[in-house]
């Protein structure tokens, strides 16, 4: 029987001090013989072995208990190189190495993101490269590369198989692209729309290269640590009704399956953890911010208190376990079934691919922050049913018909779907038309940029295509039994 308790909840009291353990003669709590080597929750010292047992257990446990990857899946593992990575890939290669009936049977491999584009020094991304994915083919794993620009491109590229030959040509480059990104990312007035931003359009890439591989399934390496931080980090950036998708252990973005093995596990006990092995744990270079976020300010704070304060994170993490989203169900039963060739449904954020959360009813608090923003945008002293008109009604309207005149091709030639006169024609969406399409959280990265433009193409492609369906359900309503 598992002794781990499933929630893990234990009286806040402040820590008085660290169990020492430094002279040796402090025995593991668990098997009362063998010499602690760790310390755990201040008080709990464990020996070498008892800890390997306890921390395979947890990532063991995690996966199985979920009954979800099953035997001969096929699943793409994120690795960052980070700490957790490292020891997410040692797990895995143990598990597969087993005998019993313990062994893993999925068939991963692994896909390493480039950033180095975003990083105040790119020349030593090559290098990263090979270290990263090095380790990861060493242990006769495929490994794939992709960079973060990708996100930009108007074509999806599959990802590229590293090779022991790995050369800086085998990865393609464009500088239109990388300047696209760098554009977007300092178009963002605040930090912490930036880093927002950075994250969403990361895990987009990700789902896209397992789309362009075959995969259905990604491992991430999220750890409880990250993900107590993100559930009060989610909360203040506007992204609270997408906190199951983000904290749970299964999550579904875009038609892809993600799991996240690690999110039992400490910070602390994965270092523990690699460094009883040995492991090579590098930081590669990538988007940093120069000034605080507030998902750092969290960061900051969480792990403060859980310096005091030993269950500060469990808490966090259990409670934030037990968060259901009330519009999830609601969006399984529109939006279609992934394959089914039916068109992209408006419930779903163009940017984040997250459920929208903006359609509440009149007591909720986001329709109380959209009628105030809406009173504080009219001018003073005007007639404010003229000034409504005025903005949604003959400018909105000049934007639908600017909108359907440049991206439909029924008024050029070539029919319907052809592409129009120009299919390079850039997506002409005004602010209000893209935020009718995007959940709360990138509403507000929206109001952060100084020109929506440079967002990726797709994504003002996919509003534009809605925007249009929209604009026909109006225009043939009348119609329609």
């Amino acid at each position: 029987m598992c002794s781990v308790d499933p929630d893990e909840l234990t009286e806040m009291t402040r820590a008085t001090g660290q169990l020492d353990i430094c002279g040796g003669d402090v025995l593991c709590r668990k098997c009362g013989t063998g010499t602690a080597e760790v310390v755990l929750r201040v008080k709990d010292a464990y020996c070498r072995d008892c800890f390997l047992a306890y921390f395979v257990h947890k990532f063991r446990s995690t996966i199985g208990k979920s009954k979800q990857i099953r035997h001969g899946d096929k699943v793409l593992v994120a690795t960052s190189g980070g700490a957790s990575s490292a020891a997410m890939l040692h797990l895995i290669r143990q598990g597969l190495n087993e005998t019993s009936h313990k062994q893993l049977r999925f068939e991963p491999a692994f896909l390493y993101v480039d950033e180095s584009c975003l990083s105040e020094n790119p020349s030593p991304g090559q290098e990263y490269i090979k270290k990263v994915c090095g380790e990861v083919t060493s242990l006769n794993f495929d490994c794939y590369v992709t960079s973060i620009e990708q996100i930009m491109s108007t074509q999806e590229m599959s990802p590229v198989l590293f090779t022991m030959e790995w050369s800086e040509e085998h990865l393609p480059k464009s500088k239109s692209l990388e300047e696209g990104m760098k554009d977007l990312l300092m178009a963002c007035k605040s930090p912490s729309a930036k880093e927002d931003l950075a994250e969403q359009l990361r895990q987009d890439l990700i789902v896209q290269a397992a789309k362009a591989l075959g995969y259905q399934k990604i491992f991430l390496g999220d750890n409880a640590t990250n993900l107590s931080i993100a559930i009060l980090g989610n909360v203040a950036i506007g992204r609270g009704s997408q906190l199951p998708g983000r904290v749970h252990f299964k999550s579904v973005h875009r038609g892809i399956e993600i799991y996240r093995p690690m999110r039992e596990i400490l910070q602390n006990e994965i270092q523990y953890y690699v460094e009883i092995h040995n492991l090579s744990a590098v930081q590669a270079p990538g988007f940093h911010l120069q000034g605080p976020s507030i998902t750092s300010c969290t960061e900051d704070f969480v792990k403060s208190l859980q310096r005091d304060f030993p269950a500060t994170i469990p808490t966090i993490f259990r409670t934030g376990d037990k968060l259901m989203s009330s519009s999830s169900e609601q969006s399984r039963r529109t939006s279609p079934e992934p394959g089914s060739g039916a068109g992209s449904c408006s419930e779903v954020c163009v940017l984040c691919g997250s459920d929208l959360d903006t359609e509440q009813g009149e007591a909720s608090a986001v329709h109380a922050i959209l009628i105030s923003q809406e009173l504080s945008q009219r001018k003073v002293g005007g007639d404010s049913k003229g000034d409504k008109s005025t903005v949604n009604g003959s400018c909105e309207s000049s934007d639908s018909a600017k909108l359907a005149e440049n991206s439909c091709a029924c008024n050029g030639d070539g029919g319907c779907g052809s592409g129009g006169k120009d299919s390079k024609r850039e997506h002409v969406l005004s602010q209000d038309q893209l935020e009718g399409y995007l959940c709360y959280g990138c509403r507000i990265i929206a109001r952060e940029l100084r020109n929506i433009q440079l967002l990726p193409i797709k994504v003002l492609g996919m509003a534009a295509e809605q925007e249009r369906r929209k604009l026909m359900r109006e225009q043939i309503q009348d119609f329609l039994l």
